[in-house]
């Protein structure tokens, strides 16, 4: 699918040589700037441009923050780097902030693809009536401090268990819904005991334990009042956890590398916190919505869409982008029950939370709605991943039998 024609892009390379680089988009979409030039551009009042582009062949970790700075100035604007192959901390540190990482060998239709998928989620995350809805729910939770000085810390790169840990044990209430976490049967380590953060720091690892403080922190500050009785708060982060852990193992069964799966962990960790934000909110009317989708037989975002007009998916993904996370994760949760509508064409985390959420037992909830997704084979087809969906299909049952057990 071509970009729309409308669409402004702003090229830019970190060499100052505006002239050394072409951009295969019409001229009139697009413009090659140096970097002070961009954000000269970005700077103006009258700024139109939808995209950023920037391409380096060395100075990778320059052009992150340099994304970063972009993020923070035109949150609005899609976020694009083109570069070598990364290596590992590197590849996580610009998944948090670009919208797609491209090679240097990209192809005209990878960027033509890059820049539409950008473009499609900011679109549907700015739409006048979900902004409406949203602040018709009140106040949101806010970004939790302690979560700044942990990803300053992940991304020294020097970091280590201790100072990790140190930063986590300054709430106490966080720290108690992690070792409450980690030791539930629900995160699959019932052959370990934590008592310690920086015991699970140890095993889980640095980013796995600043997804589980994101986590922690958002339903904490999100707890549920005695007049909501649609479905429990806490069984709806129980079966988060599930499918967190069940997109992670797809994605590592589909050879994709350690960025991706993290991604797919997080995504599915906060997968339905939109549903909660919405409970919250208004509680008597989307108690009438879930009733509503009982009656007519629907998936619970269908009906949230004829209702709300914004469903539970584009809710959490705003409240995500507003707090700055990884686009990717971000995207994987605002699709996560319409995969078509991404315009995505390969395996990404989107398909590991969609597929995770969707063959998992739904939510229990005293309505007897269908919490759950329905499995696009249709998307799985177009993507080329339908042949292994009964290998996934296993997986799934195993972690819902063993859950019974």
């Amino acid at each position: 699918m071509p970009a729309q024609i409308d669409t402004q892009v702003l090229f830019c390379d970190l060499r100052d040589e505006k002239a050394a680089t072409t951009l295969p988009l019409s001229a009139e979409q697009s413009k090659v700037f140096s970097i002070d030039e961009a954000f000269q551009a970005l700077s103006a009042p009258d700024c139109d441009y939808h995209v950023i582009v920037i391409k380096t062949h060395s100075h990778v970790k320059e052009s992150i923050e340099l994304l970063r700075k972009v993020r923070k100035m035109r949150p609005g604007i899609g976020r694009i780097l083109i570069t070598h192959p990364m290596k590992p901390f590197e590849a996580g540190h610009a998944a948090e902030v670009a919208h797609r990482c491209l090679s240097l060998e990209y192809t005209e239709r990878a960027l033509h693809e890059a820049v539409d998928r950008a473009i499609k989620a900011e679109q549907l995350l700015t739409q006048p009536e979900l902004r409406d809805y949203i602040s018709s729910l009140g106040h949101l939770p806010s970004f939790p401090a302690i979560l700044v000085d942990l990803d300053e810390a992940l991304r020294s790169e020097t970091a280590g268990i201790k100072e990790v840990a140190d930063i986590v044990q300054r709430d106490p209430g966080i720290v108690t819904k992690i070792l409450q976490l980690v030791n539930s049967a629900y995160f699959g380590l019932s052959s370990h005991n934590f008592f310690t953060v920086k015991e699970a720091v140890n095993l889980l690892g640095l980013r796995t334990i600043r997804d589980l403080v994101l986590t922690a922190h958002l339903f904490e500050s999100m707890p549920q009042t005695a007049q909501w009785r649609g479905f429990s708060f806490e069984q709806l982060q129980e079966r988060s956890v599930l499918v967190s852990q069940l997109a992670s193992d797809i994605c590592r069964d589909a050879g994709y590398d350690r960025n991706m799966q993290s991604q797919a962990r997080l995504a599915g960790l906060l997968l339905d916190v939109g549903m909660i934000l919405l409970a919250m909110g208004d509680g008597q009317q989307y108690h009438q919505v879930m009733i509503r989708a009982q009656e007519l037989n629907q998936p619970l975002y269908v009906v949230e869409k004829m209702l709300l007009g914004a469903t539970h998916a584009q809710a959490g993904a705003f409240l995500l982008d507003r707090w700055n996370l990884a686009p990717e994760m971000v995207h994987a949760v605002l699709f996560h029950h319409v995969p078509n509508a991404s315009g995505d064409t390969a395996f990404s985390a989107l398909t590991a939370v969609h597929l995770a959420d969707s063959l998992l037992p739904p939510l229990f909830n005293a309505m007897g709605c269908n919490l759950g997704g329905r499995l696009s084979r249709e998307y799985l087809t177009a993507i080329g991943v339908i042949d292994q969906l009964p290998k996934w299909e296993m997986a799934a049952h195993e972690v819902a039998r063993a859950m019974r057990n």
